[in-house]
């Protein structure tokens, strides 16, 4: 055989192995696609869960009033301006009349862009015993672990002038002055979804047990509470 026989069948064997290379690489893209978009769509859908039922919550209507009273009978002494909060929490931490409430188990606190994360001791063992409530009954009703949101605490005097700025319905005379106070919103609750990430869910059945859960805490004289239709949320002020 010549030397150029040999370099032709040499050329004819790269090229079906080129060929061959070329069609395996064709059918892993075309399963890649066929496989990405499904599973797109299912993180997106596991990211970003679709609304679940309608929301119907229980409207308690215990006024203003009686918030004040609790409030002023067993919270702190009110701060006039941020500057003075930061210069009074230490000493009241210290002393176990003010607790700095976080994300736990049962409760994920939003962003506080007119309050502050700290309550009284007894108003943060009434979030943990609402949240022990609520597992029991998404428990109960076989529906995923959700944390309920805690989306307004501890507010200062200058505080609630900004607030009330922008939200007319915002008292100057508020009972979350106190730390006997907090707001619970009650349109979404908070889901874990996919590698630990998180998002706000829309479901209806867990907002309803959330408010039950709350409606058995004030039957019992534990606090008192307010549904604020225009804010969605539970303003609730503990009773000891």
């Amino acid at each position: 055989m010549t030397a150029e026989k040999r370099t032709k069948r040499k050329k004819r064997r790269l090229k079906k192995k080129y060929k061959i290379r070329l069609i395996v690489l064709a059918v892993i893209a075309i399963a890649a696609l066929v496989l990405y978009f499904p599973a797109k769509k299912k993180v997106t859908e596991m990211l970003h869960p679709a609304p679940i039922g309608t929301v119907k919550v229980d409207w308690y209507k215990d006024l203003n009033q009686k918030h004040l009273k609790y409030a002023q009978q067993n919270g702190i002494a009110r701060f006039k301006t941020n500057e003075e909060l930061e210069a009074g929490v230490p000493e009241l931490l210290k002393t176990g009349k003010l607790e700095h409430i976080s994300d736990n188990g049962y409760y994920r606190i939003c962003p506080l862009t007119h309050s502050h994360p700290y309550l009284t001791p007894s108003a943060k063992n009434f979030l943990e015993e609402l949240g022990k409530r609520f597992s029991q009954k998404l428990d109960e009703h076989d529906l995923p672990h959700y944390y309920y949101q805690v989306s307004s605490l501890l507010r200062t005097t200058e505080n609630q002038k900004k607030l009330s700025r922008s939200n007319g319905n915002a008292s100057p005379n508020t009972s979350h002055l106190y730390a006997t106070t907090f707001d619970i919103p009650y349109f979404t609750v908070v889901k874990r979804t996919l590698l630990w990430n998180e998002a706000e869910v829309t479901d209806g059945r867990a907002s309803k047990l959330l408010s039950e859960a709350i409606g058995e805490l004030r039957e019992e004289g534990r606090c008192v509470v307010v549904t604020e239709r225009n804010e969605r949320c539970f303003h609730i002020t503990v009773t000891d």
